[in-house]
């Protein structure tokens, strides 16, 4: 491990028949870093209910904190205790001494002000340089009720010097925290993964930010010459946007086209481990077209999660230009009222998606991710107050201002009629340009898709028929078993001009009726028809030959009328 080393005087003190760094040499970064922070004491979980920080020694000699300060909004001068090479010392206010001094080593402070919410804390040598820092937050918790208060965050990896957010966890000891000793979460972190980069988006027409998903090496990540810009445009600056080295802001030397789908390419960053990110990595951005008319669908949904899981929402774009998430809402509508009783905006900055784009909102995208065949990290945004999905019936939208882009009302009876439990299962939608209210436009996501797909193509994806036939169905065999291949048969209805009306007949090769539920149906231009198998007394239908018998009409008396055969195939 390299460290920058500032060095302004070499020299050593005798102190106490100790040998400890002298004041007058600036320290080594990193040397001394912080590992522990209780911002929330209240309620005690058994530890003092008051504020503490503690820092720890990586260093192989002694240091004397004396001339240092601790940073936590207001700089605090830390007194003259010796921390020696692997030891803690606990940072505490100068009036709770006698409450910390039975778990350690102690460094007496003015004051300390933690907020709960999270802040920057910094330790600073004599010549105020930041020797460590961190911006902690109380997402840090998850979660966790330990986000209530009374439980600390822990530095899992004390030699982990990235500035990384999973390298910090809420004590998993009974007290409440470890203050003064070796943290409850102590482990290992081994990076061995490229940076990802994750998405792209302008901020005006001459910066675009880049949001990589781990920290990078700010020696590589600054150099111009690692961004190449489609249409041509030159980067003339380079610099971080946060203080996790994880976001860049690119300045360019002409504006950008609003509407123009832009392409950014990265070569040869490195994460803080020395990870180098592949080649060919690159992100789309723009500026974004008008928000209404924009193809912008709910794809799919999971209502009923496992136990351990978290219901999702899938975005898809379905139609052209440069949608912004951030100008939209989700909502969750009163099936009762029809009046929202929850409304989220998704994203307060850009956020773009564009042609085909997925995007799955969730208020936590790593479990679900574990859980299900997915796209992640791409293509998924952690939304913390996701509007609330109940089992058996709900009502979700997407919105802008106060026009509703796209809702469904569903039903736990929307799935597959042959399942022994939904529990985990998600609704996925046939065709993304299917309506979503309609019934026949979900079926339940493939087992052998593991029971869900976000931020991928559906397992339950069938294509339009292409022939063009007013009437025409596909495929012409098909098998209702839920494994994702030719599940449902689709009618689709072209009737190129409004006001027509269907009615649709499923025989079987006895000329039995089996399924007569699409009744006067008023038809859209382009419209479908689905079927699961699923006969009017609940059962599958058996291997064979059918017919599907549809009519279409009009108020001006146009009536025509169309048989198409198909099979029912069970596999054995």
């Amino acid at each position: 491990m390299q460290f920058l080393f500032i060095c302004l005087m070499c020299a050593f003190q005798v102190e106490d028949s100790i040998v400890t760094k002298n004041s007058s040499i600036s320290a080594v970064p990193f040397s001394i870093v912080i590992t522990e922070v209780m911002a929330d004491p209240d309620p005690p979980s058994g530890l003092p209910a008051q504020e503490y920080c503690e820092i720890y020694n990586r260093d192989s000699v002694p240091v004397n904190l004396s001339g240092w300060t601790f940073y936590d909004g207001t700089s605090r001068a830390l007194p003259a205790v010796i921390i020696n090479p692997g030891e803690y010392v606990i940072i505490c206010d100068d009036g709770d001494t006698s409450l910390f001094s039975a778990f350690g080593k102690f460094a007496a402070i003015s004051s300390i002000s933690l907020t709960n919410t999270g802040e920057k804390l910094a330790i600073r040598d004599p010549f105020g340089i930041p020797i460590d820092s961190v911006i902690y937050s109380d997402t840090w918790y998850g979660s966790s009720f330990k986000k209530d208060g009374g439980w600390s965050l822990e530095k899992l990896d004390v030699d982990f010097t990235c500035p990384a957010s999973n390298n910090w966890l809420p004590s998993e000891h009974p007290l409440g925290g470890t203050p003064g000793a070796l943290n409850s979460v102590a482990g290992t972190i081994l990076d061995e993964e490229p940076p990802v980069l994750l998405r792209s988006f302008c901020v005006d027409s001459v910066s675009v930010i880049l949001v990589f998903n781990e920290s990078l090496d700010p020696d590589v990540a600054l150099s111009l010459s690692n961004y190449f810009i489609t249409p041509a445009n030159i980067p003339v600056e380079a610099f971080f946007e946060d203080a996790f080295l994880q976001r860049i802001r690119l300045t360019l030397n002409s504006p950008i086209t609003p509407g123009i789908i832009n392409t950014v390419t990265v070569s040869q960053l490195t994460d803080c481990s020395g990870n180098t990110i592949a080649p060919g990595s690159n992100s789309r951005f723009g500026i974004g077209d008008s928000i209404f008319n924009t193809g912008l669908v709910i794809n799919e949904i999971l209502f009923n999660p496992f136990t351990d899981g978290f219901d999702f929402v899938e975005l898809y774009h379905s139609g052209n230009g440069i949608i912004d998430i951030s100008k939209f809402k989700i909502e969750s509508i009163d099936p009762e009222t029809g009046v929202p009783d929850e409304s989220e905006k998704i994203v307060e900055e850009p956020w773009l998606l564009f042609p085909g784009d997925y995007l799955v909102l969730t208020e936590n995208p790593s479990v679900v991710s574990m859980q299900y065949q997915s796209s992640y990290p791409f293509n998924f945004m952690e939304v913390p107050n996701l509007p609330s999905m109940n089992i058996d019936e709900g009502h979700i939208a997407i919105s802008v201002d106060v026009k509703i882009v796209d809702q469904i009302h569903y039903f736990e009876t929307f799935h597959f009629e042959l399942l022994e439990d939904y529990k985990g299962i998600s609704l996925e939608k046939i065709n993304p340009k299917f309506q979503s209210g309609y019934t026949s436009s979900w079926h339940s996501a493939a087992a052998s898709a593991g029971f869900a797909t976000p931020g991928l193509k559906n397992s339950q994806y069938a294509d339009v028929n292409p022939g063009g036939n007013q009437v025409s169905l596909f495929p012409e065999i098909f098998s209702p078993d839920n494994d994702g291949v030719d599940d449902v048969v689709t009618i689709t209805l072209k009737t190129g001009t409004p006001g027509y009306i269907s009615n649709t007949w499923i025989y079987n090769s006895n000329g039995q009726i089996i399924l007569d539920q699409a009744k006067n149906t008023l038809l859209s231009t382009s419209d479908a028809f689905i079927w699961d198998g699923i006969t009017d007394s609940g059962t599958r239908a058996p291997a064979g030959i059918y017919i599907a018998v549809v009519e279409v009409f009009n108020l001006q008396g146009s009536v025509q009328k169309y048989r198409m055969p198909f099979v029912v195939a069970i596999k054995l």
